[in-house]
């Protein structure tokens, strides 16, 4: 009786254990396929050729740009108006993740678009985000968004003597205080709750945060004096959009 027990676990292990495998082995295989239909869509981009790449998009591809006009439409008819002189391109993918979710799978990745006209080149960093669905044995877009990621600027050399009026604390809320502090010759932001950021200056009133996770910052951190040269807050410009004043209160 132990015997058959024994046995019957052993089966039923090797079955989890199979079953498992097999679920790794399939979606493996999904992402591959995946992979290679993008990167087969921004080749027939590369040679503008539209009717590879239509068959890679579905007919009510959606972006968030769309108006009246279906996206997919819009986009071949711009790149058909493209003249001969203008080529645009992916480099590598970067930074690729895949979620598969049944014969939906969202993908996002990091790439440089490309431009070259008449043989001047010029590019940008962009994150994309892919919706794709299985169709047909194949794998074809749905959905797709995308934005620049800016460029991180080059920290300036200051005095870091201009480094001491900065140091303090400043007042978000009532309940929310940040401190900035230096150390060496270095200014370090805590904020209560989250890491602490280094401060790189872009000169010596304004300054941004390295931020390797988003490729670039476009954040600043902008200290402001009175006519008697007190510090008397620094203005937080989010992403270069709007603006928020943080009172200096020790």
């Amino acid at each position: 009786m132990r015997c058959s027990l024994k046995r019957i676990a052993v089966v039923f292990f090797c079955l989890i254990v199979g079953s498992l495998t097999f679920a790794q082995d399939k979606n493996a295989s999904a992402e591959q396929e995946i992979l290679a239909s993008i990167r087969a869509r921004l080749d027939a981009l590369a040679h503008n050729d539209l009717k590879t790449w239509s068959s890679y998009v579905a007919g009510d591809l959606l972006t968030p740009l769309e108006d009246a006009t279906p996206s997919k439409q819009t986009l071949m008819k711009e790149r058909e108006r493209w003249p001969e002189a203008v080529k645009y391109y992916y480099g590598e993918l970067e930074n690729v993740k895949v979620r598969l979710h049944g014969d939906t799978a969202v993908v996002t990745y990091r790439a440089k678009q490309y431009n070259n006209i008449g043989g001047q080149i010029t590019y940008m960093q962009t994150w994309q985000t892919e919706t794709h669905v299985r169709k047909n044995k194949g794998w074809v877009l749905v959905a797709v968004a995308d934005a620049p990621i800016p460029l991180e600027p080059s920290a300036a050399k200051i005095d870091p003597k201009i480094l001491d009026a900065y140091v303090g604390e400043y007042q978000y809320a009532p309940n929310l205080i940040a401190k900035v502090t230096r150390v060496g010759d270095t200014l370090v932001h805590k904020m209560p709750g989250a890491s602490d950021d280094e401060l790189l200056p872009e000169s010596e009133t304004t300054f941004f945060i390295k931020d390797e996770a988003a490729g670039g910052s476009s954040s600043r951190t902008i200290f402001v004096k009175d006519n008697s040269g007190r510090v008397t807050h620094y203005i937080y410009r989010q992403y270069g959009a709007t603006d928020r004043i943080v009172k200096k209160i020790r």
